[in-house]
């Protein structure tokens, strides 16, 4: 080389700023989605417990004409649901349950699980409730 310098060997400062925004702009983009996709995965196993309960309310009402309420939170020790449908969960979930009868023809269900995360829908149909 005529002019006795050595080339630049690796990144050039704009070029690692150019790296750093590219970086910034996909992590922006995805922790959103990654957030979303959990919610949506958490309200699934939700609701799948809330339609474990269903085949016993609706056994309940072959047997008996209405619905079952109560409330299960082993937590606290309430067992109620318990005693008025034969349902508990199935393994240790740490979530609370409340069924509400709703003149014979529905019922209304909530769950909140341990992260505080919450779920209510009407029976028969799974609809979500109305505020």
């Amino acid at each position: 080389m005529p002019s006795g310098r050595m080339p630049a060997a690796g990144l050039s400062l704009l070029e690692l700023l150019i790296a750093v925004v590219i970086l910034v702009a996909v992590v922006g983009i995805a922790v959103p989605a990654y957030r979303g996709y959990v919610a949506a995965a958490r309200d699934g196993a939700l609701l799948q417990r809330l339609q474990a309960l269903q085949v016993f309310q609706e056994d309940l009402r072959l047997r008996s004409g209405s619905y079952g309420s109560g409330r299960y939170d082993a937590g606290a020790g309430v067992a109620t649901l318990s005693a008025a449908i034969g349902w508990a969960p199935s393994g240790d979930d740490d979530a609370v349950y409340a069924v509400v009868a709703n003149g014979g023809a529905s019922w209304t269900a909530t769950v909140r699980d341990a992260s505080g995360r919450q779920l209510c829908r009407v029976f028969p149909g799974s609809r979500p409730c109305t505020p």
